[in-house]
């Protein structure tokens, strides 16, 4: 039974190391996502568990938005196109998981006037 649980252990290690981004978050940027993700877990009450699987869609989001901003930089057309189907799919994978209490709480929050979870400014233009 050992066994079983090292094979599976090691295959689920090496597929998110090979699944990596060819982007990796500075140090800053990856601040700036936790700050975010503690922002909005507060606001929407999650748990532990949420709050891991946010903060993940969080990154996968800054990241996306990196690839978009330096693969698509001479046609803003095409960015601000390819950052509003990141946003949709965004809005789709976060409210999968949470309940009818956190889905009004992430309505509200989307709808503040300056929420901190724009993520165009994981460019440096803070």
């Amino acid at each position: 039974m050992k066994n079983v649980l090292l094979i599976i252990a090691a295959f689920l290690i090496s597929t998110a190391s090979f699944a990596q981004s060819p982007f990796k978050l500075s140090r800053e940027a990856e601040e700036r996502c936790t700050q975010i993700t503690r922002s909005m877990a507060q606001e929407l009450r999650l748990n532990e568990i949420g709050y891991i699987k946010l903060k993940e869609l969080n990154r996968e989001r800054m990241l996306a938005t990196q690839e978009i901003l330096s693969t698509h930089s001479n046609d803003t057309h095409l960015i601000e196109q390819k950052l509003e189907e990141l946003a949709a799919s965004y809005d789709k994978n976060v409210t999968s998981f949470l309940n009818p209490n956190q889905l009004q709480a992430y309505a509200n929050y989307k709808n503040q006037p300056t929420p901190a979870a724009r993520f165009v400014a994981a460019t440096n233009e803070e």
